[in-house]
């Protein structure tokens, strides 16, 4: 129960007749939709919201089947807060019936926002939740593709297990990341900010190269994979591949200059561009070159397109050692 308990307070008839208001049917309300279904939950967490509710269990299921039929989480919580709105509207009028004082009106106030906190609390956990499942299928999904596709062998198999669609020609990208000063500084805490370089690095690259981009990465760089849906007269498209600005995306969120090698070839070339670029890179690094983007044009190396300029990387603020590992301090592996 929310709100004073005291004698005469009403509370008790209060929730019995929220709970009545959200069970209700309204007009034209289809038994299976979302606005029944937030109804429901929103009466099953006034009803008891003594205990774990289950509202919440109900709201946990519901949102996650939303969530993979691709019902935006705006779209829940905003006909969630438009049923919470229809039963302010009713408990207001209620008071205004009884001509009640200010506290019981502070009672319903007070019981509606928790019956809302719970319904809402459990739709966006069950969201994140089920975008977090998602999210590790398809990274696995994509790093066995980037490996079949390595090896020249088993990407037809793969690719109608997984559901991932094969294009016919990809950019070849292997790419080189020095250790940032954080991690130059040695300590317990190197090892957390290379992982954290690392999810940076993959967060720069997500929005240019989009999400059928195929990345096999480490703190220190890796292989890149990027489909080229189609080709024009002048080649193959050039939107969403590696380029000098994406590039720079990529030194400024791993603070420090990074060095790609970049090839582009039918899929079945993928293995031989892939040793092509990672020996190029070698080379480059091994003979002190200049950071940037180097494309292999018939065998060869051009000039590096762009130099990542140093003073131009966003710094970010530097944890002390002692708290990067710290649980629940930011800068935490």
């Amino acid at each position: 129960m929310v709100g004073s308990k005291v004698a005469g307070s009403g509370s008790a008839d209060l929730e019995a007749e929220l709970v009545a208001h959200f069970r209700s049917p309204e007009p034209e309300m289809d038994a299976a939709d979302m606005v029944t279904t937030i109804r429901h939950c929103l009466a099953a967490a006034a009803h008891d919201l003594g205990a774990r509710p289950a509202a919440a269990a109900t709201i946990t299921a519901a949102a996650a089947r939303w969530a993979r039929e691709g019902v935006s989480l705006e779209s829940v919580l905003t006909t969630c807060h438009d049923c919470a709105r229809s039963g302010f509207e009713f408990l207001a009028a209620r008071m205004a019936e009884a001509a009640a004082g200010g506290q019981p009106m502070a009672d319903a106030a007070r019981l509606l926002v928790r019956v809302v906190e719970v319904v809402t609390t459990a739709a966006a956990t069950a969201y994140l939740d089920e975008h977090r499942i998602v999210a590790r299928e398809h990274q696995t999904s994509a790093q066995t593709m980037v490996a079949a596709l390595l090896a020249g062998h088993g990407v037809s198999a793969l690719a109608r297990r997984s559901g991932l669609r094969v294009a016919p020609a990809y950019q070849v990208v292997a790419l080189a990341i020095p250790p940032n000063a954080e991690e130059r500084a040695g300590g317990p805490g190197a090892v957390s900010a290379a992982r954290r370089k690392l999810r940076r690095v993959q967060a720069a690259l997500g929005a240019p190269l989009g999400s059928r981009s195929l990345p096999l990465l480490h703190s220190g760089g890796g292989t890149v994979l990027i489909p080229l849906e189609a080709a024009h007269d002048t080649g193959p498209v050039t939107a969403g591949v590696m380029s000098a600005e994406v590039l720079q995306l990529v030194a400024e969120a791993a603070e420090v200059a990074p060095t790609a090698t970049v090839a582009v070839g039918a899929t079945e070339q993928i293995p031989e561009l892939a040793g092509r670029t990672q020996e190029l890179l070698d080379r480059l690094c091994a003979g002190g070159r200049p950071p940037g983007l180097y494309r292999i044009t018939e065998g060869t190396a051009v000039e590096p397109e762009s130099v990542a300029d140093a003073r131009r990387l966003r710094r970010l603020p530097r944890v002390a050692s002692d708290a990067a590992g710290r649980p629940g301090k930011p800068g935490a592996a």
